[in-house]
């Protein structure tokens, strides 16, 4: 017997990422890891930074994400098959994402090198200002953070 399909979405500035039919999505909330299936109650949570396997019926993709926001919704006839049922439909919403797949590994530990190195310089030069220096690490460390986690999931 298959398993009931729902509608999924992973969409982020840039394009949607995925939509179509799931058999589940799975994602890291600060509450833990959720998978959900058909029928999973209303949800709004919080997306930490890691990877979003979405299982279809013939294929599951997976990609990084580096932090969103995911909204399960159940709506009575959403399910183009029976109008009567109800129907789930996950979104979730991503600042940055990207497939699994595409990760250049290379171009990520390049990217790693660069902010750890700036990271280093910063706050070297005494005529820096304070107020900008501390943005400017604050983006370095997102930039760190961000290579970290491509290089990462590009390993497993």
């Amino acid at each position: 017997m298959a398993q009931a399909t729902f509608a999924a979405n992973l969409v982020c500035p840039e394009r949607a990422l995925f939509e179509g039919r799931a058999t589940a999505v799975s994602c890291r909330t600060s509450d833990g890891l959720i998978t959900v299936m058909a029928l999973h109650a209303e949800l709004v949570a919080d997306v930490v930074p890691g990877v979003v396997t979405i299982e279809g019926e013939q294929q599951t993709v997976s990609y990084v994400v580096h932090g969103g926001f995911l909204h399960v919704a159940t709506s009575v006839g959403a399910d183009a098959e029976n109008a009567d049922a109800p129907g789930t439909t996950v979104t979730i919403l991503a600042g940055v994402a990207e497939p699994v797949s595409e990760i250049d590994l290379p171009r990520a530990e390049a990217a790693k090198a660069a902010a750890e190195a700036e990271l280093a310089q910063l706050g070297s030069n005494p005529g820096d200002d304070e107020g900008s220096a501390a943005a400017r690490r604050t983006a370095l460390e997102g930039d760190l953070a961000r290579a970290e986690l491509r290089i990462a999931t590009a390993r497993v």
